[in-house]
């Protein structure tokens, strides 16, 4: 069936950018080949598609992501209203912390980094804006679990393992129950290098009508962050997140 096959092939091209983005460096056609399922011919194809659409670049040999995702980038950017609402607050929220603070979009399925402001001290976190966060082990993704109905938490952990990501991280089902009633009493959450080791972070979630539409953290190396500023951090995440929450439902509309 052709309108299936065009679907395969748009999948194939996605994974394909993907690829490029996770690599993040210019990169062999043989590098990309063996991090993906694809024969060589058909990534081959696919990145010479893309290079014509400047989606993709060729420079001696290596592929790399191209200038055109800055049109479609840009275009998330100016029509995310999360993102729009919420730049004033993780700055204010930056000087007050001075650690690497983070946005995150939680669609109902899925979250992920739409914004960072980096840390002025000389180590810094991996995060990457466009990428996957990963629910049940970090801060911020704790924080939208928590705030999830009881129906959709059940819906969550029934179609994900929870794998472990570094010793810390809770692996237990009732345990992490545990751990999401602690974050609704508290009102922030804490991510104690258990997505990362030697990281730790706070988080909180953004509401809208009640719903987790994201969520805000801090992150620092655990060095930095002893008990007592990952308590204050946290009190100054869940008072913007607040903030954020209280501007996105003041909208017409909203």
């Amino acid at each position: 069936m052709p309108g299936v096959a065009n679907i395969r092939v748009l999948e194939r091209a996605v994974d394909v950018m993907n690829c490029l983005a996770e690599l993040g460096q210019p990169s062999s056609l043989s590098e990309i080949v063996g991090k993906i399922s694809l024969p060589k011919t058909t990534v081959f194809r696919i990145l010479n598609t893309l290079e014509e659409h400047s989606l993709v670049v060729r420079c001696n040999g290596q592929y790399a992501i191209g200038p055109a995702v800055l049109f479609w980038a840009s275009a998330y950017k100016g029509q995310n209203v999360l993102l729009e609402i919420a730049k004033p607050y993780l700055v204010e929220l930056w000087d007050l912390t001075r650690e690497t603070v983070h946005l995150i979009s939680f669609d109902g399925e899925e979250a992920y980094y739409i914004e960072k402001l980096d840390t002025p001290h000389p180590v810094r976190m991996h995060s990457r804006i466009g990428a996957h966060l990963t629910l049940y082990c970090t801060a911020a993704g704790k924080a939208i679990l928590a705030s999830l109905s009881k129906e959709e938490l059940d819906a969550y952990l029934r179609k994900t393992r929870l794998v472990s990501k570094t010793p810390n991280t809770i692996v237990d089902r009732e345990n992490l129950m545990a751990e999401l009633s602690k974050i609704r009493q508290e009102g922030f959450s804490k991510d104690l290098q258990e997505n990362e080791e030697g990281i730790c972070c706070v988080g909180a979630a953004i509401l809208q009508n009640g719903r987790p539409v994201g969520a805000i953290s801090v992150s620092a190396p655990a060095y930095r962050f002893q008990e007592e500023k990952m308590l204050e951090a946290g009190r100054k995440v869940q008072e913007i997140a607040a903030k954020i929450s209280e501007a996105l439902n003041s909208l017409p509309g909203m």
